[in-house]
């Protein structure tokens, strides 16, 4: 019976990641241009996200924005041995748009 319900109104889950699909959309157009930014550029994003953020502004209207900033970080860390906390790493991933929307639903 809950097989029927789900074909003819649709999967509940099916429908609220279509509702956050348009944000991983805005994610990737965005990430184009910040190809363009120095790494200094980037990195100050933090200090101005925690200014907009002292300003009133939310961490859901920062959202688009933070996201790019992280997958711009891991574009540029691609193929970079790094060390943190002591444990040397070797870099070789930027996320997926299945692992945006996670990180989505895990921030809602």
């Amino acid at each position: 019976m809950q097989g029927l319900i789900n074909r003819l109104a649709g999967d509940r889950n099916q429908k609220q990641l279509k509702k956050l699909y348009p944000l991983v959309e805005q994610i990737n157009q965005l990430d184009a241009q910040r190809d363009e930014l120095s790494d200094e550029e980037i990195q100050n994003k933090t200090a101005i996200f925690k200014t907009r953020l002292g300003d009133g502004e939310s961490v859901d209207d920062l959202l688009v924005e933070a996201f790019t900033v992280v997958k711009q970080a891991c574009k540029r860390l691609c193929g970079q041995e790094i060390t943190v906390k002591e444990h040397t790493m070797f870099r070789n991933m930027i996320p997926y748009d299945v692992q945006l929307l996670g990180g989505i639903i895990l921030h809602k």
